[in-house]
């Protein structure tokens, strides 16, 4: 299952529910305000850190930079993809779950 997040984790309890349901070789998307969940030494940050390692952390490139956010910073694990590779990866998993 692929789990995409669209809402700041601060402004919503969306993030934190995801985390608790996501299980081990699913993925998180990060879209839109999710993306400041990459902010170094943050709650949600850390908290994706605890993640299992089979899961894929994944970001769309064009919200980081429209935020501005630094991308040396982000986590190592956390891959960032364009929108035909968002495609990519919806197809690749048998369900998405958008919060």
């Amino acid at each position: 299952m692929l789990h995409i997040l669209r809402h700041a984790p601060q402004d919503d309890t969306h993030f934190a529910s995801s985390l608790r349901v996501m299980g081990p070789h699913q993925g998180l998307l990060l879209i839109e305000d999710a993306v400041y969940a990459l902010l170094p030494r943050t709650s949600s940050a850390n908290a994706m850190q605890l993640l299992p390692g089979s899961v894929g952390l994944y970001a769309l490139e064009s919200d980081v930079q429209a935020r501005g956010l630094p991308i040396d910073d982000l986590p190592r694990r956390v891959m960032l993809i364009d929108y035909p590779q968002m495609v990519e990866l919806c197809i690749s998993h048998d369900k998405v779950l958008s919060w």
